[in-house]
């Protein structure tokens, strides 16, 4: 799946212009959502909850 592709299936924010991924809330920003799509792409699967930051 391609940058844009990726970029395009995520749920962005309309007000605070942050991509919406899993129940935090917290939203990320287009590098952060960048740094998932990299680790998608080298794992295959998407994770986004990780305990402790591991």
């Amino acid at each position: 799946m391609s940058w844009e592709e990726f970029q395009a299936n995520v749920h962005r924010d309309p007000e605070r212009g942050l991509y919406l991924i899993g129940s935090d809330g917290r939203g990320l920003t287009d590098a952060e959502l960048r740094v998932v799509y990299k680790r998608y792409l080298q794992t295959g699967t998407l994770v986004v909850d990780r305990p402790d930051g591991r």
